[in-house]
């Protein structure tokens, strides 16, 4: 059956909810992957129109398997929302929108209209609120499409090669990626 057929037939609060059931993280609130499958693509292109292009950073909490078999799991959930939390405050309010539960303890952020540069200022900047407010540390792949990606599966494949270099490196950094000659 399609969607699109099933929500027109509800009413505008019915489609709402029916919308964040499907696009949302219920335990962090943000949006789920099949949401950034979707936005990413629109942005991805929206960022044809400009200069600057996109930033991209997958976001990964250190140890939390660790953190859930010492405390718990309600506590592992209560500290995945504690970081979600600081991710949004860590971001411009035009950017709080591209937060993205990716997959269990990773998140990814779409930082739109944006350097290489400043997307690293930003994931440094998301990685040393997290520390200070958190009793866990994240570790940050950044990538960007135009200055390093030229498609999705790049962009992708690139910000999660900064991340297993981050975590390779010791945890708790933000990496650019960097294209080898």
């Amino acid at each position: 059956m399609d969607l699109e057929k099933v929500l027109d037939k509800l009413s505008e609060k019915e489609r709402e909810f029916i919308s964040i059931l499907i696009e949302k993280d219920p335990l962090t609130g943000v949006y789920n992957r099949r949401k950034f499958d979707n936005d990413i693509k629109l942005l991805i292109s929206m960022s044809e129109r400009t200069t600057r292009g996109c930033g991209l950073l997958i976001i990964d909490i250190d140890n939390f398997k660790d953190f859930n078999d010492k405390f718990g799991h309600f506590e592992g959930d209560q500290l995945l929302r504690t970081v979600t939390q600081n991710i949004e405050q860590s971001l411009r309010n035009y950017d709080k929108i591209h937060i993205y539960r990716y997959g269990g303890e990773e998140f990814v952020v779409i930082i739109p209209d944006t350097s290489s540069n400043n997307a690293l200022a930003i994931g440094e900047r998301l990685r040393r609120n997290v520390k200070k407010a958190c009793d866990v540390t994240v570790s940050i792949g950044v990538s960007h499409y135009k200055e390093l990606a030229g498609n999705i599966n790049e962009l992708i494949t690139n910000a999660d090669k900064a991340l297993y270099e981050a975590k390779r490196a010791g945890k708790d950094k933000a990496l650019l990626y960097e294209k080898t000659p």
